[in-house]
């Protein structure tokens, strides 16, 4: 996966580390296992392999530790864990929560705020650079483009965007989980019935109110200052398609430096693509999965 995302030309990278044995519950915004794929790296040894790897293909490496809840039971072993990733060199830590934050405060890690903690305000987000030494703000989904500029005019921070996979209309604040503590919701697959008879239904529906891409605005998010485009995908069972959605984005951002329009950038894609033409298009642009567009989706956050 990580030389596959070298070579579609990524040039930061997220790694998770499995938590101890002993230790029932992630330490990360993901659980062990998702759609029985596994999230997190196995070993501190192929961390240290991984980061390595990464360093010198001059890629920069996060690593996560942004569980929003870390129980006062396991604070120990948290502080651990993140200890781990920063022997095996990780460049930052990504912290879920502003307890997070505050234990490691002052320790001369370099932090960044991640998506669970919600920072949806300027406030909030001066608020962590100042007290804190947060130096980079991983901004919710639900933000405009608008929003989003106001961030970037904030000194010494660093502005992160998700795109390409999306999450609920009250990103982070939902609280429902993959399974029992940990995890996000909004894509979760829960099933239920209006009554008491009958099979179960799917809910996954009811609650992915998501947008997704947001390609046709990468020119946009570099004019207003983003400093990284984040696209998920640690745990995709295809890490061939899941590159290739990174090497899309690289040739959006390719071609604005280079001068090229956007349409013109999309058009080239899509006379080669397979993957455009048989999975994106159908999938996110002819179901109007738009990030930052006038869509219903958009217009319902809140």
């Amino acid at each position: 996966m990580l030389e596959l995302q070298m070579a579609a030309g990524a040039n930061e990278v997220y790694v998770a580390l499995r938590p101890p044995a002993d230790v029932a519950v992630s330490f990360d915004a993901l659980p062990a296992r998702r759609d029985d794929e596994p999230t997190h790296v196995p070993s501190t040894a192929l961390l240290a392999e991984l980061v390595t790897a990464a360093h010198a293909a001059g890629l920069r490496v996060h690593f996560c530790a942004d569980a929003p809840v870390v129980a006062h039971g396991h604070e120990a072993a948290w502080r651990a864990h993140v200890g781990a990733g920063v022997d095996a060199g990780a460049d930052t830590v990504v912290v879920g929560s502003l307890a997070g934050v505050a234990r490691l405060s002052g320790s001369g890690i370099p932090l960044v705020a991640g998506l669970p903690m919600g920072v949806s305000t300027l406030g909030y987000a001066a608020h962590l650079r100042d007290a804190y030494g947060v130096r980079r703000i991983v901004v919710p989904h639900t933000l405009t483009l608008g929003e989003i500029t106001g961030f970037c005019t904030l000194d010494g921070l660093e502005i992160e965007v998700p795109v390409q996979t999306g999450a609920g209309l009250d990103c982070t604040r939902c609280r429902l989980s993959d399974i029992p503590g940990v995890g996000l919701g909004c894509r979760a697959g829960y099933t239920g019935s209006q009554a008491d008879e009958g099979p179960p239904a799917d809910l996954g529906g009811f609650l992915d109110g998501a947008s997704d891409c947001a390609l046709c605005d990468v020119p946009a998010l570099i004019e207003i200052g983003v400093r990284a485009m984040q696209i998920p995908g640690r745990e995709s069972p295809n890490v061939r398609q899941n590159a290739k959605i990174t090497q899309m984005y690289r040739r959006a951002v390719t071609g604005h430096t280079a001068g090229t329009p956007i349409t013109e950038v999309i058009a080239a894609i899509d006379r080669v693509e397979l993957m455009w033409q048989m999975g994106w298009l159908p999938r996110l642009c002819d179901q109007q999965r738009c990030r930052f567009r006038d869509t219903p989706q958009q217009r319902a956050y809140v």
